[in-house]
């Protein structure tokens, strides 16, 4: 391979020339460009993960609802119990589902709970993706700027 000569005095302290082995500056936008762009990359990963999450638990929620919803309330007469159960029976019946209902409705808030605060990390998740967008295009628009300098 043929080494190109230079033509004209080469500056040996000039890092942006974009001669052999003279262009360390413009490595190192590109190092960072490059830094930015799988930073971006991680964080929308994690957005993406958080999302999710967010997902199972909406439906974790739902399934407590849906097992909510096949509880029963007895009442004398009623043509799915034995006519032959006392009221008394049928109250403590329904006092138990009721308990049961309450500690699934307990149970689904203490999940609802964690949905919220997980629905404000994935909006602080994708305004730092946005923020980060916004950095690397600016840095991006830079470059643009510095190559078409040099190059002129």
């Amino acid at each position: 391979m043929v080494t190109p000569t230079p033509v004209g005095p080469v500056d040996p302290v000039d890092t942006t020339s974009l001669a052999p082995g003279k262009y360390t500056k413009t490595i190192i936008l590109n190092r960072v460009f490059d830094l930015i762009l799988k930073m971006l990359a991680t964080m929308q990963n994690v957005a993406t993960v958080q999302a999710n999450r967010l997902t199972f638990l909406t439906q974790w929620q739902k399934s407590y609802t849906d097992v909510m919803n096949q509880i029963k309330i007895f009442s004398k007469g009623d043509a799915t119990i034995n006519p032959n159960y006392a009221d008394t029976t049928l109250a403590d019946i329904n006092r138990t589902n009721a308990q049961y209902t309450e500690t699934l409705r307990n149970k689904r808030s203490v999940i609802s709970d964690d949905a919220k605060s997980l629905q404000s990390n994935v909006n602080q998740s994708n305004d730092a993706v946005n923020q980060q967008s916004t950095i690397g295009t600016s840095i991006l628009q830079e470059l643009a700027t510095i190559l078409s300098a040099i190059f002129r």
